[in-house]
C-alpha cells in the first residue's frame, strides 16, 4: 500500500472533521434562522464526505 496514498486520505478525513465541526461552530453563532440552517445543512454535507472517506480510508488499510 502507498504511505501517500494513506496520509493523503488521513489528511482528507481530518479535513473534513474540521470542516464539519467548524461549520457547526458557525451555526450556533450565527444571528438568523436563516443563516444558522444553511451551516447546519453544510456541516451536514461534511459529515457525510467524511463518512465516506473514513470508509474508503479503512477499507484501505484492510487492504493493506
Amino acid at each position: 500500500m502507498n504511505a501517500n496514498l494513506l496520509k493523503a486520505m488521513e489528511l482528507a478525513v481530518n479535513a473534513e472533521a474540521q470542516a464539519r465541526d467548524r461549520y457547526k461552530e458557525l451555526a450556533k453563532q450565527a444571528e438568523d434562522q436563516e443563516t444558522r440552517l444553511l451551516f447546519e445543512q453544510i456541516a451536514r454535507e461534511e459529515d457525510m464526505h467524511l463518512k465516506k472517506l473514513s470508509e474508503r480510508l479503512k477499507a484501505l488499510k484492510m487492504m493493506g
